[in-house]
């Protein structure tokens, strides 16, 4: 028999770590291994974010629910709010083939929604708001695992070499944390560190949000003459580059010292 949680908050940035915790510890319950849980976890912030930046008006905010229904094998989250109407099966398909000189920066989010999740469901309540429903099935249930927790601080050290940076990304990029990584990474191209390496073997998890950031910071490093590149990026990372087209702009290397190296090749 399934079990069923709910827990109600108001749709805030901040609320965005223990919304997360929330749907992860559902999914993990249900048996889903490390990449079921990030894929439970990613597509729950893309709606959550899209709640908060569209759903309620500029200045203001109102409820969100996550229902979380954890079974052997498969995840419900249903989420539920009292913004206004919207139909994510209408959103725009995003442009995964063009080069980064004309790839606009953003609308992956739903995209990524509908690529990891089983089912999503839509309805307009009743009343006012939207119920949107995600099934995530694992296959036969397992053992629980764990994985990185969504309240994870991320954190971002910077070293020197020459004209290179190199920047060593550690914890979740998210909606919560992908201002301080642009902040960071866009102060240092812009600063004159044109050419920079962005460590990735501390960073589990990235949303639409750090590849928003990600695209943007490699457009203006280029437009400088300068580059941006990738290292030591993990398995559910890459997934998450790979199925947005991101491996088709970004050079990734093995590890920090290999992407150095390269721009002296």
């Amino acid at each position: 028999m399934g079990v069923v949680r709910v827990m109600q908050v108001e749709a805030r940035v901040e609320a965005l770590p223990a919304l997360l915790d929330f749907a992860t510890a559902g999914a993990r319950e249900a048996g889903a291994d490390e990449s079921g849980q990030h894929d439970v976890r990613l597509a729950v912030e893309e709606v959550l974010m899209n709640i908060i930046q569209h759903g309620y008006p500029p200045g203001g905010c109102g409820p969100v629910t996550l229902r979380v229904a954890a079974a052997p094998g498969s995840v419900t989250v249903t989420v539920l709010d009292e913004a206004r109407p919207f139909a994510p099966e209408r959103a725009p398909a995003p442009d995964l083939a063009s080069g980064w000189e004309s790839r606009p920066i953003g609308g992956l989010g739903w995209y990524l929604v509908y690529k990891l999740m089983d089912e999503v469901r839509h309805r307009p309540r009743d009343a006012q708001g939207n119920e949107l429903t995600l099934l995530k099935r694992f296959g036969p249930a397992a053992a629980p695992t764990s994985t990185n927790s969504g309240n994870q601080t991320m954190q971002i050290e910077v070293e020197r070499r020459e004209s290179l940076a190199i920047a060593k990304v550690r914890g979740n990029i998210d909606g919560l944390t992908a201002p301080e990584l642009e902040r960071v990474l866009g102060g240092e191209v812009t600063g004159g560190s044109a050419n920079l390496v962005v460590a990735f073997e501390g960073v589990d998890y990235t949303s639409s949000a750090g590849l928003r950031v990600l695209l943007a910071v490699v457009k203006e490093a280029r437009s400088r003459g300068g580059d941006v590149r990738l290292a030591g990026v993990r398995e559910n990372v890459r997934k998450v580059l790979d199925l947005s087209g991101f491996t088709g702009i970004l050079k990734l290397f093995p590890d920090v010292d290999a992407a150095a190296r390269s721009f002296a090749a």
